[in-house]
């Protein structure tokens, strides 16, 4: 990463784009890589991809760091965090932490609100009803059973959605 880095500021620097050396002051203004900017799916693609070799050497930790960092450089851009918290929340789900998925992906209905996405509030409030349900937390089950209830009514959702949504519900 440094090393792509100190690469992309050292074209950016023989091109022109950045001066050679600061002149008069004693650091120089570097513009923001381009692998930071959220609002290009290239960007969370490369972000992700990080993440997938970080899993393929173990290295869970830092999969979790990436997709952390992905999720609030695009939320606080007002990009949609969807994908790269449903990934979080399948790496819970696969290291046996499936409460943990739970809540990411309560987190991920949160965002699904926040950025007026009704098909994703809808798919994560169900998977998180069904883990919660798995674990005997009937309490959390029952409320996000009762937060999908208005979105199964809703026409934001498309039918066949409604349909493969509501053929998953345990309680009703």
């Amino acid at each position: 990463m440094i090393q792509r880095l100190v690469l992309l500021f050292a074209s950016a620097a023989l091109r022109g784009d950045l001066p050679a050396r600061p002149t008069n002051a004693t650091f120089a203004v570097v513009p923001r890589p381009a692998l930071l900017h959220p609002d290009t799916s290239s960007s969370a693609s490369m972000m992700h991809r990080q993440a997938e070799r970080l899993l393929s050497i173990g290295n869970v930790s830092g999969a979790r760091t990436v997709y952390r960092t992905m999720i609030a450089v695009q939320d606080s851009a007002g990009v949609f965090p969807g994908e790269a918290l449903w990934a979080l929340a399948s790496l819970e789900f696969a290291r046996n932490r499936e409460l943990r998925a739970a809540e990411v992906l309560d987190e991920v209905a949160a965002a699904a609100v926040r950025h007026g996405r009704p098909d994703w509030q809808a798919r994560a409030v169900l998977e998180a009803g069904l883990i919660y349900q798995t674990h005997g937390r009937t309490d959390l089950s029952v409320a996000r059973y009762q937060a999908l209830k208005p979105l199964l009514a809703s026409p934001a959702l498309s039918d066949s959605l409604r349909a493969q949504l509501a053929s998953r519900v345990v309680m009703r």
